[in-house]
């Protein structure tokens, strides 16, 4: 049977007809993604025998499958002929059979299921990062193809990080809406509109297909879905005319978290990240920022400045950082003061005797550090490669939700995601704005001390004093 695709056929959806391995549609409700999947799998199969397998996370019967979808769409197409209709399956005059599973609790059959054609996997967002692992490899046909259609939940949802957040080349991902429906009915554009003047946030998610943070207490889901959305997620960023700044948050128990950034006009590109909480030395965090190892060889004794030091071997996960021209370090206020295993200096001050000059940025609120980083998150990019553990932190990030009191709390969370959030909102901070600096603090006069004995730190070199 020869594919005719009627005019009206909404243009979103023309590429399920094209080859690809993935072809992955999402957003909010009315976009007509189910009904376009249905009727063009039922013309596909028509054209030729295919075995498709129309699975979901839970499926405890039939009707909670897409079947009563597919009968409803092959009555309107007027293919009662060509298919036939069974209690568990539907089967085509010419060999075509759609099946139906759940994945969660029949992984075992799942993975004895062969030679699929097309896998259809609908209400994706509830699929868990376990039963992707089992389902993907057992779609292995030549050729075969994953189809996925889900409402944006969470952004932290297995589906959302498979194929929102991870950029694959043989994947095509659209999102659509009820724009992209020719179809959309009247009385839904009423209950649509209601909505977006009675509670824009759950319009937002319902309509919009915007991650929910009603519930989910993202407290830049938002932001970090739309750089999703405007396609502010890419690969290779890094700018080699640009200076590069950093932006960070200093812990000894929690981590330690550098955002690498460059500005472009009225752009802020995010390069790079790193973090780590089991180094409690500012050496090995400024190893990270020069791409090789540093060999102390010569420190003052009385001051506590490194007077000399030699570049070691390259660190192969940071070597790339060598070419980069540094601007200046961006530390939070109370780096003056934190001491890293210092003996008594402040982590501004060892870094400095280091030769690396940090600024520290004013304290403000936490609101007014949050509302910052929100505007600071849609002026930005991100590069998916090397930031991905840091966009995965900033998408996680979130206010915890009371129940007794059943709203969220008015102060994010403190675990793993905070102190990557807690750096970027330095860069809120400073990326528009002057910032204070804090200058190294020079020796104290030393009695009984000889020239040789006091350095100046900035130059590292010796400085004769009076005593």
């Amino acid at each position: 049977m020869e594919i005719i695709i009627d005019p009206v056929f909404p243009p979103a959806y023309r590429e399920l007809f094209k080859p690809w391995r993935y072809k992955v549609y999402y957003g909010g409700r009315g976009g007509g993604k189910s009904w376009a999947v249905a009727d063009v799998l039922l013309l596909l199969g028509c054209q030729r025998p295919l075995r498709i397998l129309c699975a979901r996370e839970l499926q405890i019967s039939i009707a909670d499958s897409v079947h009563r979808l597919l009968c409803d769409r092959i009555e309107a197409l007027g293919l009662q002929a060509f298919y036939r209709i069974t209690q568990k399956s539907i089967e085509g005059m010419n060999g075509t059979v759609f099946l139906f599973k759940g994945i969660k609790h029949n992984s075992t059959e799942i993975k004895s299921t062969e030679g699929i054609d097309i896998c259809w996997v609908e209400e994706a967002e509830k699929v868990s990062r376990n039963s992707w692992e089992v389902l993907i490899p057992t779609i292995r046909k030549e050729a075969s193809e994953i189809w996925v259609t889900f409402n944006v939940k969470n952004v932290t949802d297995a589906t959302y990080e498979r194929f929102i957040l991870q950029k694959r080349d043989d994947a095509m991902v659209k999102k659509v809406s009820w724009r992209d429906n020719p179809f959309f009915p009247e009385i839904l554009n009423v209950e649509r509109m209601e909505m977006l003047k009675r509670d824009p946030e759950a319009y937002a998610h319902i309509w919009e297909g915007e991650p929910d943070t009603r519930y989910s207490g993202g407290v830049y889901a938002i932001q970090m879905a739309r750089a999703v959305a405007d396609g502010r997620m890419r690969s290779n960023l890094y700018d080699p005319e640009l200076p590069v700044y950093t932006a960070w948050d200093l812990g000894r128990k929690d981590s330690t978290a550098i955002w690498w950034w460059q500005k472009a006009g009225g752009e802020v590109r995010l390069i790079d990240y790193y973090e780590n909480s089991l180094k409690d030395n500012i050496e090995h965090y400024i190893e990270q920022l020069y791409g090789h190892k540093i060999i102390i060889r010569e420190v003052n004794p009385i001051t506590g400045m490194v007077v000399k030091w030699v570049r070691g071997d390259s660190i192969p996960e940071a070597a790339h950082r060598s070419s980069y021209k540094y601007g200046k370090h961006y530390v939070p206020h109370d780096a003056a003061n934190k001491l890293l295993a210092a003996g008594g200096r402040s982590i501004v001050q060892q870094a400095n005797a280091i030769g690396v000059k940090m600024y520290v940025v004013a304290a403000t609120s936490q609101q007014n550090g949050i509302a910052a980083a929100r505007k600071t998150i849609d002026a930005s990019w991100f590069d998916q490669d090397r930031c991905a553990w840091g966009i995965r932190c900033m998408m996680n990030y979130h206010f915890p939700y009371d129940e007794d009191k059943q709203r969220f709390l008015d102060v994010p969370k403190h675990d793993w995601s905070s102190d990557c959030a807690d750096a970027y909102e330095n860069i809120g901070q400073v990326w528009r704005n002057d910032v204070k600096e804090i200058e190294p603090e020079k020796p104290k006069f030393l009695v009984n001390a000889t020239a040789n004995e006091l350095f100046w730190p900035e130059k590292t070199k010796i400085r004769q004093e009076r005593i």
